[in-house]
């Protein structure tokens, strides 16, 4: 499975010595320093859960399907001996990050942006997100993603997020999850913190069972299934909708580009998805952590395509 072009993603070596000042936002350790010249941000996976991996997974993907994302890379902390990833800082002066839940309360004076709570938030509904995104410009054209007549607003540009979320069973586009950058104008920022995704800190014994069983494709269906979004149908709804469902209803509202994004999907095969995975160090990422994040994203990919397959 080894991509005799790329090989394994190479590790940053870092020492927190080398600190700027500490970020708020999480509940990881982080901190900032300077890298090849540019403030870039450390943050620890000291919980052994793999958001590292996940997260350098997840950009590859976005850089697979076309969609403008903040890019990884692995990284070591010396001090402390912590694994982690660090990222260029996204919204290097004179441009500034506006959070989702700041731009939502722009939006509506009413909105709990301030609580200390990123998830129950049930004004945080597909609708009011979508007119808050309208009122977007779309992000700048990069090396990923260039528009077209099929995708060229911020909302076609969101679907793809939200595709990508159900592709990766991301849970975590929270309000402060997704944002905007601003300077004179106001653009969707990149896609950004994935590390929630592709069951990562599924232990590798249920993983075990899960592949072994001689259901392996219902065990994983069911275990696909089960994840849920960042996002309500409406404010009066108990739960969040699962993540399928979500894309669906991004889908109404923007049925070309979520054509646009699928077929972009389609094109990755799986021999694509293999090439990314084995690029995770053995010392990040277990054998049977692989083989699972392989099925999960190929049930998930095969949900998205083939919405009336046996794998609702």
């Amino acid at each position: 499975m080894q991509d005799p072009e790329r090989g394994e993603f190479s590790i940053v070596h870092i020492s927190a010595d080398q600190s700027e000042d500490l970020e708020q936002l999480g509940t990881k350790p982080k901190f900032w320093f300077r890298h090849n010249e540019q403030r870039t941000l450390f943050k620890a996976e000291n919980r052994g859960t793999g958001e590292d991996w996940a997260e350098m997974i997840a950009g590859e993907i976005c850089d697979a399907i076309g969609l403008p994302h903040v890019s990884y890379q692995l990284a070591h902390e010396t001090q402390k001996d912590l694994p982690g990833v660090i990222c260029v800082n996204l919204a290097a002066k004179p441009l500034t990050l506006v959070l989702g839940n700041q731009l939502m309360l722009e939006a509506d004076s009413t909105y709990p942006a301030n609580t200390e709570q990123n998830y129950g938030v049930r004004e945080h509904t597909v609708g009011a997100v979508a007119e808050v995104v309208e009122k977007l410009a779309p992000p700048p054209s990069d090396s990923c993603w260039q528009p077209t007549h099929k995708c060229h607003t911020a909302v076609d540009v969101f679907v793809g997020y939200v595709l990508l979320d159900t592709l990766i069973a991301n849970q975590d586009r929270h309000h402060q999850n997704w944002g905007a950058l601003r300077h004179e104008t106001t653009w969707l920022a990149p896609t950004f913190d994935h590390g929630a995704g592709l069951a990562r800190n599924e232990p590798d014994e249920k993983r075990a069972r899960r592949l072994r069983s001689a259901n392996r494709r219902v065990e994983m269906s069911a275990f696909a299934r089960r994840a849920a979004s960042g996002f309500y149908g409406s404010v009066s709804d108990r739960k969040t909708l699962r993540s399928l469902a979500c894309f669906h209803a991004w889908q109404a509202i923007r049925p070309i580009a979520a054509g646009h994004w699928l077929e972009h999907l389609e094109r990755i095969s799986r021999q694509d998805f293999e090439r990314i995975i084995d690029r995770v160090p053995a010392s990040r990422m277990t054998p049977l952590a692989k083989e699972f994040t392989l099925e999960l994203l190929l049930i998930n990919q095969d949900r998205l395509l083939h919405p009336g397959s046996s794998h609702p």
